[in-house]
């Protein structure tokens, strides 16, 4: 008999009434590890038709006054001192504003193809935020705080409505900024809910809609990953290749007819994983792979159970699984080629001046089909303090036809009414010139926009003053914004929280009110 100082509650289990209790407990803790799936779907606080969240975040802030904020009383007053003196004077937009749709919301000849969704909009005219600089701006529209590092609004989302397809990312953002992870990070909500980071972009070098387009890109059925053969790589191959070598130093040639004897970037030729660094992996076909990384879970599992309670190993383990399983669909999620020429002309993909953001906005739709979350798509230079007329034309004629592409395929795929589409910089421009040619900070008022997902189309909330500095009715703060998207995905922002450092915090800190007047 062992000794009794041996015998744990688990041992103890083992051998009492035959094991039964312990094949209990196994049950139970089991059933245990089901539950604390932390991406399993999770159901909203309340009925809703909102599933998941496209966010076109315009980074520098877009002039609202040009686009979506129509102010013919600052056009009639262009060149007058403004609302707080100096040098600067009142700039009227040098674009028309029309009535669109059938809704008759005004919006800038910027626009000519994103007016014909005009239908679909919700503009929020009252939005105003705290800051006027870029990144503390920035980080309160992605986080609701300006000050400490915070979970950003796509990790709270999955954190409360967990993600649809296991085998992807729930929260994924394209084409971030260097120096932008804050926006995307988890903080103190588990790692796991933090964005994936993409790169998108065919002109791009690197890009990979344009490589995954290519007739020889990606994974061909029938084909060993890499073409290599399994197992065989580093000091392995090299011995084995020099092991088939005459005395002359020459190769044989049997060796031409062994895909892990041709150079490397032969191998590789044609494929792309910059989209998602080192997506594949070049070394070890599927069932090696599973043997590794159980080995490092393990290893992992150990330290877990040594150390108790270890976000960061947990959120370890969990990333492991998920780089794992991307590898069986992401391929596929990012392969364009099977995409027909009216889709891609559809979104601007052609070579011209809309491919960039074309590629993300289609990318988008179709992670978005795939049971993603919350995709982000990034369009950086909206900075525009000089140049506007020539700068803000430009960048708008960029995401027009991609952004109204995406309304129009979302729609007519039965997308849209659940799938939110927001459009937002961090804040807006001064009604005032400033270097003759340009519009400074605003973070006092200022437009952004919502599609689907159960909010009004062709409605307007909010207004600002006659030349728009500020909001005057309808005020929209960016803590009333986030409960908004929150409430339109069935979560109330109140009861959305997280237990951390002896206080449950949420999106929107102690504030925030849902605006109902959108929700359709």
């Amino acid at each position: 008999m062992s000794d009794s100082t041996n015998l744990s509650r688990r041992n103890a289990l083992k051998a009492v009434s035959s094991g039964f209790g312990y094949l209990a407990f196994a049950a139970l803790a089991t059933e245990q590890a089901r539950a604390s799936n932390p991406l399993e779907v999770k159901e909203p606080h309340f009925e809703c038709k909102a599933k998941r969240v496209i966010f076109l975040s315009m980074r520098g802030a877009p002039s609202h006054v040009d686009t979506f904020d129509y102010k013919p009383q600052l056009t009639q007053d262009t060149g007058k001192v403004g609302k707080y003196g100096g040098t600067g004077r009142l700039l009227g937009s040098p674009w028309e504003f029309r009535q669109r749709g059938d809704s008759g919301l005004w919006i800038s000849d910027l626009f000519p193809e994103l007016s014909k969704q005009a239908d679909d909009l919700c503009l929020l005219r009252g939005m105003h935020c705290d800051q006027p600089n870029h990144p503390q701006a920035t980080t309160q529209t992605h986080t609701g705080n300006f000050q400490f590092p915070r979970p950003s609004m796509g990790a709270w989302t999955l954190y409360g409505l967990g993600t649809e397809n296991e085998n992807l990312p729930g929260f994924i953002v394209m084409n971030p900024s260097p120096g932008d992870s804050g926006n995307y990070a988890s903080s103190f909500l588990p790692a796991i809910y933090q964005g994936t980071k993409m790169k998108a972009g065919g002109r791009r070098r690197g890009g990979f809609a344009q490589n995954m387009m290519r007739p020889n890109g990606g994974n061909q059925p029938g084909r060993s990953r890499r073409g290599m053969q399994p197992g065989i790589n580093g000091d392995r191959r090299r011995r084995y290749a020099e092991s088939r070598m005459g005395m002359s130093g020459g190769m044989d040639t049997s060796m031409q007819q062994r895909p892990f004897g041709r150079p490397l970037r032969d191998q590789f030729a044609g494929r792309d994983d910059s989209a998602i660094p080192n997506l594949t992996n070049r070394m070890l076909d599927p069932d090696l792979q599973r043997i590794q990384l159980d080995l490092i879970q393990n290893l992992n599992q150990n330290k877990l159970d040594r150390d108790g309670h270890q976000p960061q190993v947990e959120g370890m383990i969990e990333s492991f699984e998920l780089a794992y399983r991307m590898q069986s669909e992401m391929p596929e999620a990012i392969d364009l080629s099977d995409e027909s020429q009216d889709t891609l002309e559809l979104y601007g993909i052609n070579g011209s001046g809309t491919d960039d953001f074309g590629r993300q906005c289609l990318m988008a739709r179709r992670l978005a089909e795939r049971g993603v979350r919350f995709i982000e798509c990034v369009s950086p230079g909206w900075d525009h303090h000089r140049n506007l007329r020539d700068e803000m034309d430009d960048h708008c004629s960029q995401i027009d036809r991609p952004i109204a592409g995406l309304l129009q395929d979302l729609k007519q795929r039965g997308l849209l009414d659940e799938t939110l589409v927001i459009w937002a910089g961090e804040f807006g421009r001064t009604p005032h010139a400033q270097n003759g040619d340009g519009r400074d900070h605003n973070n006092k008022g200022y437009t952004t926009w919502m599609a689907g997902g159960g909010v009004r189309g062709g409605f307007s909330y909010g207004a600002t003053d006659e030349h728009g500095y500020e909001a005057v009715e309808g005020k929209c703060h960016i803590h009333d914004w986030h409960a908004t998207i929150l409430h339109l995905l069935g979560l109330d922002h109140e009861k959305l929280t997280y237990r951390y450092a002896g206080r449950d915090f949420r999106l929107t800190d102690v504030f925030g009110s849902v605006i109902h007047e959108i929700v359709g």
